[in-house]
């Protein structure tokens, strides 16, 4: 499965500075903004804008498009879509009401301490052990379920009814050894903190950290993002810029997870807070030493993943190590200076921060106008899109016996019937997930994607499509019985979906 290729970017760098120091040159400026504009032209950016902080000011660079079909000027007020960078929002959230609890919430405290038997996880001992840092750090070792964030989840579900179906995501790693991405664990955090605040995550959000950084523009969920005022995102399918769904982000009772919209003026001030602004954390009630402990990392990563955060160190010309992830943020050190981040794996963000920061602090960039176009070509080869064609098999059963609606209590219902148009496929259907299903063999199916998502099986012109996952279906006394599909768009443990219609009136 292949991520998310969001075209239009919201950039945010910090330097922390005393007193009321320049930003940044004009030189330095106008150097920028020609690389900024050479990258956007060769990376096929439609628009972007950037914030620069250094200590009480900033500085805001809007360049490019919002939206291609209609020519709206990215501003900085232009409201992008953030997604995982979301949960450094709870997590601040939850430091935040830990202040106000007068003692009741604590990082360390087991969660079935704060919300009793409202929720199960994939054991007993996960159940009674995982506290607050442990969602937070994505150490709980249970399958992400990220599955859910492309399909969506039920509309009619609520908070509670995700929290009381968990168990039904299977225990993956190792508990508190290793990092295991899981929006549903951000979710199980933000209900605890509705729960002791008897208010939503929505509210809380925005009434004890927004309103109070006068952060008015952000959006913390939406039922609609298509007007002037949000980015349009883009993707790449067979080489050539589609738009995205604007319900494609839409996450339902997942929103602390990843649905939040902002713009450059609103993060300028978000990230005053982070440099421990006086004024800032009086206003939110969080002291600087409860900020250092989100940002503090707790555990090493995993060596694949790290593997791909710090890797620099073996390529770059400058070194950026990884330290490890706190809560809600990954930690580098980059010519000897903290460097934190949330989410992102575009390598075209990633070679930004390096020039800018290098900029910032007085270096000559190691990046320049050519290899922004070809990063991280020419310090190490780019991974390539496979190429290989899939030759669908012969199912051990009859197309027809395939069909029927498959349910899990969390994660939604599952629907396959026979293709329309092809006699040897079937169909699939997940909430906003359509694709076809070929036969690899037994009772074994690849699912190449449709509609919405078909870009991430066609990512390049001239290649075969690639399958985005394996269904497995359950057969006993020869009659399908259910289906295994597996949690995460990158594999993992797989979740049970029993069979609960068989269509018998289609056969």
């Amino acid at each position: 499965m292949l991520t998310v290729l969001t075209r239009l970017i919201l950039i945010c760098v910090v330097l922390v500075g005393k007193g009321r120091a320049e930003v940044i040159s004009y030189e330095s400026e106008q150097k920028l903004i020609n690389l900024l504009k050479h990258v956007m032209e060769c990376r096929e950016i439609p628009g972007l804008t950037l914030t620069l902080v250094r200590g009480k000011e900033y500085k805001t660079i809007p360049m490019g498009v919002a939206n291609r079909a209609t020519g709206e000027k990215v501003t900085p007020n232009t409201l992008f879509f953030i997604g995982a960078i979301t949960q450094t929002f709870t997590a601040t959230l939850l430091a935040e009401q830990m202040q106000r609890s007068a003692g009741v919430l604590h990082f360390d405290t087991p969660i079935s301490q704060l919300i009793g038997g409202e929720f199960q996880l994939a054991n007993k001992q996960l159940t009674e052990s995982v506290t607050l840092r442990d969602a937070l750090t994505h150490r709980t070792g249970i399958s992400p379920g990220s599955v859910a964030g492309l399909t969506g989840l039920p509309k009619a579900m609520s908070r509670l009814e995700v929290i009381s179906h968990l168990k039904e995501l299977p225990q993956q790693a190792h508990f508190r050894d290793d990092f295991q991405f899981n929006q549903f664990m951000y979710t199980l955090a933000a209900y605890v903190g509705e729960k002791i605040s008897a208010s939503s995550w929505e509210k809380l959000m925005r009434t004890h950290i927004l309103d109070k950084l006068l952060m008015s523009s952000t959006v913390v969920a939406v039922d609609d993002a298509t007007g002037p005022e949000f980015a349009r995102s883009y993707v790449s399918e067979q080489s050539e810029l589609v738009g995205v769904p604007a319900d494609a982000f839409e996450l339902g009772p997942l929103a602390p997870s990843g649905t939040m919209y902002t713009n450059a003026e609103d993060m300028a001030k978000a990230l005053k807070l982070f440099l421990a602004d006086p004024y800032l954390t009086a206003q939110v009630r969080i002291p600087p030493p409860v900020l250092e402990e989100l940002m503090t990392p707790r555990f090493l990563l995993p060596l694949a993943i790290r593997a791909g955060l710090d890797r620099s160190s073996y390529f770059w010309p400058v070194p950026d190590f990884n330290v490890g992830y706190g809560m809600g943020f990954f930690r580098n050190t980059y010519r000897g200076k903290i460097l934190l981040a949330s989410f992102h794996a575009a390598y075209r963000c990633q070679m930004l921060t390096y020039y800018i920061t290098d900029l910032m602090l007085g270096f000559e960039p190691w990046i320049n106008e050519t290899s922004a176009c070809t990063f991280p070509e020419p310090f190490v080869k780019a991974i390539e899109f496979p190429n290989v064609e899939f030759k669908p098999q012969v199912a051990d059963y009859a197309l027809a016996e395939y069909q029927g609606t498959f349910s899990s209590k969390l994660l939604g219902d599952i629907v396959i019937r026979k293709s329309a148009t092809n006699p040897k496929a079937l169909t699939m259907t997940m909430g906003k997930l359509t694709g076809t299903l070929h036969p690899e063999g037994g009772n074994v199916f690849r699912l190449f994607l449709e509609g919405a998502y078909r870009y991430m099986q066609v990512p390049v012109a001239g290649k075969h499509p690639i399958p985005f996952a394996r269904v497995f279906f359950d057969f006993k006394s020869n009659q399908c019985v259910g289906l295994k599909l597996p949690d995460s768009v990158f594999g993992g443990n797989p979740v049970d979906f029993p069979k609960t219609n068989s269509f018998k009136e289609e056969l």
